[in-house]
């Protein structure tokens, strides 16, 4: 499933981590940490498989139970941005 940036989205990259806002709601949000990582390997990947690849690649060294978590956080995390708007599935619009 491709997955991209809500179009209602505006973000911006900074030191701490990633700034968001949400034009439809006008929630402003923080990521920092491994949220931050997630959010922008998703802006550039535009798929799970490939945000979960990367992260256990540098984090999980080869431990697969450590791999099978960050792919449940991994997942939780997605999940939680679909069901707010801040990500959609789909080619952007």
């Amino acid at each position: 499933m491709s997955l991209h940036i809500s179009d209602a989205v505006i973000w911006h990259e900074n030191g701490d981590g990633i700034s968001i806002y949400h034009v439809d709601s006008g929630e402003f949000l923080s990521f920092n940490g491994s949220a931050a990582q997630i959010w922008v390997l998703l802006d550039s990947d535009g798929e799970r498989a490939p945000v979960i690849d990367k992260l256990a690649l540098m984090y999980a060294a080869g431990n697969a139970t450590l791999a099978r978590r960050i792919r449940a956080e991994v997942d939780e995390f997605i999940d939680a941005m679909l069901a707010q708007g801040l990500i959609a599935e789909g080619a952007p619009a």
